[in-house]
């Protein structure tokens, strides 16, 4: 479990981060206020898996799963795909396969904490 709350770590100080930056952007979108808030939800599967705790209800976490993991993910990876066919290169490629990979490594705890977790929600219920 030291691998998920190292994880927990690098989204929580990521997360940090972007919503100190915030102030300090010349233009503020949507998407920015959108991006702190999709990385502070993931926070909360991803702690709840590398600590042991159930936190709130398992619809919840299957929620932030869907939204998360299927929905921005997907259009993450589909923009990935999209720009490395039209932006070709070996750099593209890889760098578009690192992205994918982390996108996989960060999504297999909230996965787990979601769907696999049966004792934790079961003992915390």
């Amino acid at each position: 479990m030291k691998k998920w709350k190292f994880l927990f770590a690098f989204v929580a100080f990521i997360t940090f981060l972007e919503l100190v930056g915030l102030p300090f952007k010349e233009s503020l979108k949507y998407s920015d206020f959108l991006s702190v808030i999709v990385s502070a939800s993931i926070l909360i599967p991803i702690y709840g898996y590398a600590y042991g705790v159930a936190i709130g209800t398992k619809t919840i976490a299957i929620l932030i799963f869907v939204l998360n993991v299927l929905i921005f993910g997907g259009i993450s990876v589909f923009w990935l795909v999209l720009y490395t066919f039209n932006q070709f290169s070996l750099i593209q490629l890889l760098f578009s396969l690192g992205a994918f990979v982390f996108l996989l490594f960060v999504a297999y705890p909230i996965y787990m904490y979601a769907f696999r977790s049966d004792a934790l929600w079961s003992e915390n219920a």
